[in-house]
């Protein structure tokens, strides 16, 4: 067997591939799609650094927050009275609508910086473009759905909270109405004495008379009625501060989830600029498959007039005989 020396071959092999690694524009876009967000990254990649720890950054922001709103969904779910804890919800939902804000100043802050990649045009190529526009299309559908979420949480805590006040009032009404009530007359000890009893007959001799004031030394029903009524007034004071700490704690809800409405709103802004670019980018492939089909249909226009044309067929075939015979005759 023969031995064949394809060194040449191997030279050319070598030199093509060190050709194409000298190109990274590329195959660069997909090696810093690939970059770790260290500080140790060169300054060739740094914008995608930047754009992978402000990303990343933003995504903990989002779990964090996710978990405490699942604390203060169990919280705000509570419907007993004794079981209420109004300052730690309080806390929670002041935490998290600040937790909200901040998430959507850094998107806002990632959005332009994904804008000045793409109108300074270092953005590393298309790929590297549509990976940004797709991470921050994602971190905007997660930061909503947390905000909707929390919407709805606040929305059950208000109507709980509600419910509550209503049976707080009708148990106050209902207490308040039963003191109010006088005693009832039929009562033996409000009765006055018969005449006809013999311990109260002013026509017994050498009985002194006694009167319907002697029955009693002290007025005790004046007294048990002044005390009532003060501690029913302290009682009615007691349940119309807690009444109105609850209303004020529901029209903090209610700003609240006010706030969250000028959040959304804020992304839904957000959404219709990215909704902008996918529909430039759908034009773009729309067009592009527009063209690729025009171009199907004109190779198989002339594949028609090729095969139609037998005059062209004869003259091929008339080369080809004339191609092998002079190669016969030469040898």
């Amino acid at each position: 067997m023969p031995v064949q020396d394809r060194t040449n071959e191997f030279k050319a092999c070598v030199e093509s591939i060190r050709n194409r690694s000298s190109y990274p524009a590329r195959g660069g876009a997909k090696d810093r799609l690939l970059q770790p967000s260290n500080g140790h990254a060169k300054p060739k990649g740094g914008s995608k650094s930047e754009f992978s720890r402000m990303a990343m950054s933003i995504g903990k922001d989002i779990s964090s927050t996710t978990l405490k709103l699942q604390k203060l969904a169990q919280l705000a779910k509570r419907k007993t009275l004794f079981d209420d804890r109004p300052v730690e919800i309080s806390e929670l939902t002041f935490i998290i609508k600040q937790d909200i804000a901040n998430i959507n100043k850094q998107l806002a802050g990632l959005q332009a910086h994904v804008k000045a990649q793409q109108a300074g045009k270092t953005g590393g190529g298309k790929q590297v473009e549509e990976h940004n526009a797709n991470v921050v299309t994602l971190l905007q559908s997660k930061l909503m759905s947390t905000s909707m979420t929390f919407k709805d949480v606040l929305e059950i805590r208000t109507q709980n909270m509600k419910e509550t006040k209503d049976r707080t009032e009708q148990f106050v009404h209902s207490t308040s109405s039963a003191a109010i009530q006088p005693p009832p007359s039929n009562s033996l000890l409000f009765n006055k004495p018969r005449n006809d009893d013999p311990r109260y007959n002013i026509q017994n001799k050498g009985k002194a008379r006694v009167q319907d004031s002697d029955l009693l030394a002290l007025d005790m029903v004046a007294a048990e009625e002044g005390q009532g009524g003060l501690q029913e007034l302290q009682y009615m004071d007691n349940q119309q501060d807690y009444i109105q700490s609850r209303s004020t704690a529901i029209e903090s809800i209610e700003s609240t989830i006010a706030e969250l409405g000028n959040i959304f709103s804020q992304l839904a802004h957000m959404v219709a600029e990215q909704r902008e670019t996918v529909q430039r980018i759908d034009a773009d492939t729309t067009d592009i498959a527009d063209n690729i089909s025009g171009a199907q249909r004109e190779l198989l226009k002339y594949y028609a007039s090729i095969s139609s044309n037998r005059w062209l067929m004869i003259k091929v075939f008339g080369a080809i005989i004339v191609m092998f015979l002079i190669f016969v005759l030469v040898n």
